[in-house]
Formats: structure tokens, sequence, C-alpha cells
């Protein structure tokens, strides 16, 4: 009898904004590498930066950001929407079981912003994350070496000369890995250098 598949957890995974062209068909090869796919609940918009994936497990999702040049960081993905009020919904819906491990009264936590193109004052990003009060946090908030991160992120658009006033699109994640990117841009300038050397 064949064994079932592990099922599929949602990650959002934070692409830099360079080489854009290359990003679709890497992260396609390694999400095959690991078992993953592209989620089916958000259309992929090729040059936004976040992208919504299902993967088996983060170990494996891990796995995928040790061998990435495109992506900055994934995130485990509690909940998201396109409104405040449908992040905090999404959120309600998170199965608690699955919170519970991160927010015991005995761990120490932060929650930080992100945002894509535009700035936050510091006594917005305070608002929005006092917003999150209705999530059953125990631990204490230690902002300089935290036992989990936990972020939210706004997707303001592609256009710097047409900024909305409110994100088109919101997430909220537990952090799980972050790439130290210089060294993929290293690897991308090395990896450039060798086709156009093999096109001679």
């Amino acid at each position: 009898m064949a064994l079932a598949a592990p099922a599929l957890r949602r990650y959002l995974l934070l692409l830099a904004q360079e080489h854009l062209e290359f990003r679709l068909p890497e992260i396609t090869s390694l999400l095959s590498l690991c078992g993953g796919q592209f989620s089916g609940e958000q259309e992929i918009r090729v040059n936004s930066p976040f992208w919504i994936l299902n993967i088996p497990s983060e170990e494996m999702a891990r796995g995928l950001m040790k061998r990435t040049v495109c992506a900055k960081s994934i995130f485990e993905l509690w909940g998201h929407g396109k409104s405040a009020g449908e992040l905090y919904a999404s959120l309600k819906n998170y199965p608690t079981d699955k919170m519970l491990p991160y927010l015991q009264s005995n761990s120490t936590y932060k929650v930080h912003i992100h945002t894509f193109n535009k700035t936050l004052t510091q006594a917005q990003k305070i608002k929005k994350i006092d917003a999150l009060e209705f999530l059953p946090f125990k631990g204490k908030v230690n902002l300089k070496n935290p036992e989990h991160v936990f972020w939210i992120l706004e997707d303001y658009g592609m256009n710097p000369n047409d900024v909305p006033e409110e994100p088109i699109h919101l997430y909220f994640g537990r952090w799980n890995w972050m790439q130290w990117y210089t060294r993929g841009l290293e690897f991308y300038s090395e990896y450039k250098k060798k086709q156009q050397v093999g096109q001679k």
C-alpha cells in the first residue's frame, strides 16, 4: 500500500527585486526538487516580491533557501488578504494548534513590519502591530534577541508614482530563514559569466 504524500504547508517567499527574468525558472526548479508547488490561492505576479508556495516541511523550505539566488527570506504563512480585515479573518481561521508552539509563556518574540513601495512612520507600525492583539501571544517581547520573529508584510504595488493609501495585499507569517543575499548576487554574476563563456 502506497504511503500518502505529506500535506503541503503554506509559505510566503520574499524575493529580491533583481534579475527578474531569472526568478521564475529558478524557483520552479527548486520547488520540483523539494516536492513543492506554487499556491493556487494567489496568481503569481512575475514582478512581485511576494509569492505564496506550498512546501511539504520547514526543513524543505530551508533547503530551498539554501539553494536560491533570487529569494531573500521565507515565512510560514499564517494569513493573508487584500485588506486588513481580510488578513485578520484569515489569521482567525489559522489552526490554533499550529500557532501555540511559538506563542508559549516561556518564549520570547517580536513583530517586524516590511513594506514594499511605501515607508511607514514608527507610529503607523506600532498601530498595525497593536491591531494583532487578538492573536494568543503569551510570551515576552524581546526586540534584540527573540526566539520567534513574526512579520507583517504589506504590498503597495509596483508603481512608485502611484502608491495607494492602503496596501493591495497583506501577509502575516513566522520567519523561517533570511538569505545572505550578497552571496546570491555573487553566485548569479558567476552564473552569467559562465553562460557568456559558453556562448562564445
